[in-house]
């Protein structure tokens, strides 16, 4: 019997766990910067589609409760916040005119 990569109702978002399910924020915003646009919107659109389903699913359950599933899905969720500015805003990349193209975040609670 082969581990589910995320909750059954949402399994059509598993195509993007590889490149998206990543552990912080610095691993995050370099993932976007490396990406092309072309793979950002599709991510964007397929987690806009079900943004609020699977904001309702993980808010019912205790953090605590939490199996390896839904922190897959969380982090999908937390990398969506990342990628949605570049696709919704900025439509590039990197933000414009904004200096550095990295920083480090130093706190982040691990997931």
């Amino acid at each position: 019997m082969s581990e589910n990569l995320l909750p059954k109702q949402f399994e059509e978002l598993e195509r993007f766990v590889s490149k998206w399910d990543l552990p912080d924020i610095n691993s995050r915003y370099e993932a976007r910067l490396s990406s092309t646009m072309e793979d950002m919107q599709d991510f964007n659109d397929a987690i806009v589609s079900c943004a609020e389903d699977i904001k309702s699913y993980l808010d019912s359950k205790d953090f605590d409760d939490y199996l390896d599933e839904d922190r897959r899905l969380a982090r999908l969720m937390f990398t969506f916040a990342v990628v949605a500015q570049s696709v919704q805003i900025y439509k590039q990349p990197a933000v414009p005119d904004a200096g550095p193209r990295m920083f480090d975040a130093i706190v982040e609670p691990k997931m």
